[in-house]
């Protein structure tokens, strides 16, 4: 008896032993899979005097850096990308922009700084210049009555494009940047808008030069020269710095320095954002985020970590596409961000279906792939041969997938009903596709129900988008006639 006792002592201890190194090597094991993400991704060796920050890859959205990122903050100045995308996407250059009272008689004393005068005429190009290099408030205000007609009505339009971007925290109430208490957005935010404006290579034109000389106004006849205040983008100075090749500088006593910065180097482009910074910290805070980007990090293919097939047959058993004529593909080229060294073994993905307002034509759905904790790339996954009608659910600010019919199916029933039908074949599938669109819609039916939506309000949703459709069709259009640009500029790195 005591013998078997004790043997069963001892049996217990063995299993307790066993036990105990079996947790503690899976947690080791846990810790090194979690310590993965942390410790390959590379960090700065300085620490980074701004309230917020980002260094964010402008082709994959990967974030490199990041220091409350998403904390909302004054942006002073550097607001003024955003007054410079809408005045691109809606105006001519050579347009001429009158300026009125309100435009300079709402402002601070102090804020007005292009020396313009109530009836003075600029082309756009000269306000663009001028607010740009020389950050004028009252030629941001003109601008912004010349695209929208009041000030307001421009603050709305900003709103609305930075939902368009995906920013999530970002409140705009005027053109210029100056002290509002609901004027703010986050690092990650201006990090979007910053890569919006670094897309367009009319930005990126209009700060190729140093100086620029405006033309001539009531109090400046021979007109005024303007030099760009961003110290990075001069050809001389102890923050030059030849991968840059755009940005914007802000300063109010509320908002601190802010900063905005667009580098190229080796075929990479990458967007840098400081927020409540201090002089000239701005710029070493940058200098060091842009570093680190350029040098640690790399950006690799990454197409064969999607099987399509394998994708399709996910999306049709989540009921995100139906069974046929389906062609799904990325919004573009796919590549990862990647810490230098590295392969993208290990890289997991994330998908949403409930693709944001600012998803493209086609969108079924977002994918993040994952390296760790970190993000290395973003990417919307689109359905090129899917005519897919989509509304917005006013109550989560996403497009709601309502009814997909595939061109395939739409050319055959046109057929069908342009022959007649004729066989018996062709009798059975039209059978086929009647009870597959009846199926449709039905379930659109319930789900316009599920949401309190109309047959007609439906129908009203859908003529409006495509009325919207054809409205940016015909602006990306004119867009695209306007690319006489001046040759220029200083001497870049463009990799």
């Amino acid at each position: 008896m005591i013998l078997k006792e004790g043997i069963k002592r001892i049996m217990s201890l063995a299993a307790v032993i066993v036990y105990t190194v079996s947790l503690i090597l899976f947690t080791l094991t846990l810790g090194a899979g979690e310590s993965y993400g942390a410790v390959s991704w590379p960090s700065l060796s300085q620490s980074v005097n701004a309230g917020a920050a980002i260094c964010m890859d402008a082709d994959t959205e990967a974030i490199l850096y990041g220091k409350n990122i998403n904390s909302k903050m004054y942006p002073a100045s550097i607001t003024k990308i955003m007054t410079a995308i809408l005045v691109l996407e809606n105006c001519d250059m050579d347009e001429e922009v009158t300026f009125s009272q309100t435009a300079l008689n709402s402002l601070e004393p102090g804020a007005v700084t292009a020396r313009t005068s109530v009836g003075d005429v600029l082309t756009v190009r000269d306000c663009m210049y001028a607010m740009l290099y020389r950050s004028a408030n009252e030629v941001a205000n003109a601008l912004a009555e010349h695209v929208a007609g009041s000030i307001s009505a421009f603050a709305d339009m900003m709103n609305a494009k930075a939902r368009e971007l995906g920013c999530t925290n970002t409140h705009f109430v005027n053109p210029s940047g100056l002290h509002d208490s609901e004027h703010y957005t986050t690092a990650h935010d201006m990090a979007l808008i910053a890569k919006a404006a670094m897309n367009d290579p009319r930005f990126l034109e209009l700060e190729d030069d140093e100086n620029y000389r405006i033309g001539p106004t009531q109090e400046v006849p021979q007109g005024m020269l303007v030099t760009i205040g961003h110290k990075m983008l001069r050809s001389s100075g102890g923050y030059t710095d030849s991968r840059v090749v755009g940005g914007k500088t802000g300063y109010t006593s509320a908002a601190g320095n802010t900063l905005v910065t667009m580098a190229e180097d080796d075929g990479r482009r990458l967007v840098a954002v400081v927020l409540a910074d201090r002089n000239p910290a701005h710029y070493t805070d940058t200098k060091a985020m842009l570093d680190l980007g350029f040098s640690s990090f790399t950006n690799v293919s990454a197409e064969g970590l999607l099987d399509i097939d394998a994708l399709e047959q996910r999306f049709v058993t989540d009921g995100v596409i139906p069974e046929s004529a389906n062609n799904l593909k990325t919004d573009r080229p796919l590549y990862l961000t990647v810490p230098t060294g590295t392969t993208t073994d290990g890289v997991t993905t994330d998908f949403e279906y409930n693709v944001s307002q600012n998803a493209p034509e086609g969108a079924v759905a977002k994918v993040d792939f994952l390296m760790g904790d970190h993000t290395a790339g973003s990417y919307f996954i689109l359905n090129e041969r899917e005519s897919s009608l989509s509304i917005l659910d006013v109550s989560t600010g996403t497009k709601v997938a309502v009814i997909s019919v595939s061109l395939a199916t739409i050319g055959g029933i046109a057929a069908f009903l342009l022959l007649g039908g004729g066989t018996a074949y062709h009798a059975h599938n039209v059978s086929l596709e009647k009870k597959k669109l009846q199926r449709m819609k039905e379930n659109r039916r319930r789900r316009l129900e599920s949401m309190g939506i109309s047959e007609d309000e439906f129908r009203r949703l859908v003529e409006n988008r495509k009325k919207t459709q054809d409205l940016n069709r015909t602006r990306d259009r004119q867009r695209n006639k306007t690319t006489n640009f001046r040759g220029k500029g200083r001497p870049r790195n463009k990799g």
